[in-house]
């Protein structure tokens, strides 16, 4: 793999103050999937049958005689959790370096912690839009509705509006109402522009569509914007290396669209899409951030680390459409 070498990145006074960092703008996979903390690596949910909940059974007792009586079932659903890691090594003579009076603005412990850290939160996002993309949800498609691009286009040929609808009226049928909606950053760039949704504000506000002007117009409490990408290319001595994939979408260059129930906060007898359970570490912590000293090689390893399982839980609180666009 690419290491950075302090000593050869000697610069000019005035550039000492200047860097360039590629990041993610955001993470949304917290607030698609809940987190539990303070699972077992090895556990069950159960979640209680819905037929039970929704059937009119009650009657007049007439008297004397005995009430109707019933029951209700559950199923459980399995979570295993596996420990997801990520090391950084910060040799001496990076350190050393670092401080002398023409070195470039590094800080090679702090950032070598920083870096296993966004790779652990890379990841974690990777699996919950994997979760998401592979799960089959209450539309009934593996790999959701084909929105057929028609997210997109100008006029009454744009199918958003009505296809969000089809998606409340199908959760609403399980008995559950959507409260959130996740699309892709190109989707959603194409939805703020449709007429349907510029019409909805341009006697009353100035302002271009915003997310939390999107989650008003369509009676949500919240759109995600996936934004985050990731390299598929693979690794090179130069580390110049870059292949862009948007982590949100389905079918590359199409996007995706999640019409789902998150809960406020987890508990008994609540409903949501999914979950994240997390292990907490023997401090308390949900992350473990190790270091040792390797003295052969006259560096230290930082390394970060989280245990967690990420699942569906209830395929009756989301809807999922792919191609919501066409490139």
């Amino acid at each position: 793999m690419s290491q950075l070498n302090v000593r050869e990145q000697v610069i000019a006074g005035p550039l000492q103050n200047v860097s360039i960092a590629y990041r993610n703008l955001q993470f949304i996979g917290d607030r698609v999937f809940p987190i539990i903390d303070g699972s077992d690596p090895k556990a069950k949910i159960y979640k209680y049958l819905k037929g039970a909940w929704f059937r009119d059974e009650a009657g007049v007792r007439a008297p004397g005689a005995r009430a109707r009586r019933g029951g209700y079932t559950v199923t459980p659903v399995s979570i295993a959790t596996l420990e997801y890691a990520y090391a950084t090594e910060v040799t001496d003579e990076d350190r050393r370096f670092a401080t002398s009076r023409m070195a470039p603005p590094l800080q090679p412990d702090m950032d070598a912690i920083e870096f296993s850290t966004d790779k652990i939160d890379l990841k974690k996002e990777i699996r919950i839009a994997a979760a998401v993309k592979s799960s089959t949800w209450v539309d009934g498609n593996a790999t959701g509705e084909d929105a057929e691009g028609l997210w997109a286009p100008a006029g009454n040929t744009n199918t958003f509006l009505a296809d969000i609808v089809t998606g409340k009226k199908a959760l609403k049928a399980q008995g559950i109402l959507a409260n959130s909606l996740l699309m892709d950053y190109a989707t959603f760039l194409a939805v703020k522009a449709c007429d349907a949704i510029t019409g909805q504000i341009k006697y009353t506000s100035p302002e271009s569509i915003t997310a939390a002007m999107l989650a008003r117009i369509l009676e949500l409490d919240e759109v995600l914007v996936g934004m985050a990408i990731y390299s598929s290319a693979k690794e090179t001595a130069a580390g110049t290396e870059f292949t862009a994939a948007d982590i949100w979408e389905i079918n590359a260059g199409q996007g995706m669209g999640f019409l789902f129930y998150r809960a406020p906060r987890l508990g008994l007898k609540v409903v949501t899409a999914g979950i994240q359970a997390r292990i907490a570490y023997e401090n308390g912590s949900p992350r473990r951030i190790s270091t040792w000293r390797e003295a052969a090689e006259h560096q230290d390893v930082y390394e970060v680390a989280e245990e967690t399982d990420i699942v569906q839980i209830c395929a009756d609180a989301g809807y999922k459409w792919r191609d919501t666009y066409a490139t």
